[in-house]
């Protein structure tokens, strides 16, 4: 099932993302997990990320078909540029059409680990919207999401030229999107209405990340280049050491978020598991969605 058709069917639409592991005892976390997640919480889609550079590119599309026979609801397919001529992709394109994967998140993708520059195949894609413009050439069914940033692309440096370019992925074929991880609504809002000065009025589904490992997060977030309020320094710093409290914290910092997005009238919440049941199961059912 399409993506797209659901988010148009139902409001607010519950989904969550998982990564692509490269072990088997992490394969048979994810699979545990994801079912677990999937009994309690009945969500309406889930997505699977590659690794770094693509680096789980063949795993990925086998966890992605295991899971849509496992969950029974559609599984996302995480697709980029990295690494990959216009002929490869195609390949992968038709590969995922076969197997019945009818929804593909499309990125250009970020430099593998241990490089801050972006190099594009010589035969492939430069920007996302070629890629959107190339899966809906080769696979036209298919529900194509893009990547949203409340904050503005990293490489971007202006928001407004940022949300000028998101033009050419809706143009291309993209049909919703899916933004970074925040922690402050306002930034979901004022990227909304940002887009919206710009035309574009696809639905754009929150990214939430559950606070669970201080240390982590900061880590995390200068990774991806996304902020971290000092509100959040100044409830998690302080308890970095106490895992329980931590966890307390976060499920009520998210738990709050996300109350006050759907207040804002998002078409939904999606949440990074990071592989883990638990806080999401916690949060889920605080909100009793």
């Amino acid at each position: 099932m399409r993506i797209i058709d659901i988010l148009q069917a139902k409001n607010p639409a519950l989904s969550y993302e998982f990564f692509t592991p490269k072990t088997d005892e992490g394969r048979k976390n994810l699979l545990a997990n994801a079912r677990l997640l999937a009994e309690k919480t009945r969500p309406d889609f889930v997505s699977l990320t590659y690794g770094a550079g693509g680096s789980t590119r063949t795993l990925t599309t086998a966890l992605v078909t295991e899971l849509q026979d496992m969950l029974g609801i559609p599984v996302m397919h995480h697709l980029t540029c990295i690494g990959q001529g216009r002929v490869a992709l195609q390949g992968m394109i038709a590969a995922l059409a076969e197997a019945g994967v009818d929804n593909i998140l499309a990125l250009r993708g970020d430099p593998p680990s241990g490089s801050d520059t972006w190099t594009p195949h010589p035969e492939g894609c430069v920007y996302a919207s070629e890629l959107i413009a190339l899966i809906r050439l080769r696979y036209p069914e298919c529900s194509i999401a893009a990547a949203g940033f409340p904050e503005g692309h990293p490489e971007s440096g202006d928001p407004e030229r940022d949300a000028e370019r998101m033009k050419h992925k809706i143009r291309a074929g993209a049909e919703f999107l899916i933004t970074q991880l925040f922690f402050e609504t306002q930034l979901y809002t004022g990227y909304r209405e940002r887009l919206a000065r710009h035309g574009i009025t696809v639905p754009i589904l929150p990214g939430i990340l559950p606070i669970t490992h201080y240390q982590n997060l900061l880590k995390f977030t200068a990774g991806c280049k996304a902020s971290v309020p000092q509100a959040v320094h100044d409830i998690f710093a302080p308890i970095a050491a106490d895992e329980a409290a931590t966890r307390r914290e976060g499920i009520a910092w998210a738990v709050r978020q996300a109350r006050e997005l759907l207040d804002e009238g998002t078409p939904g919440l999606h949440f990074y598991t990071l592989n883990k049941a638990e806080p999401v199961l916690s949060i889920v059912k605080a909100l009793q969605l």
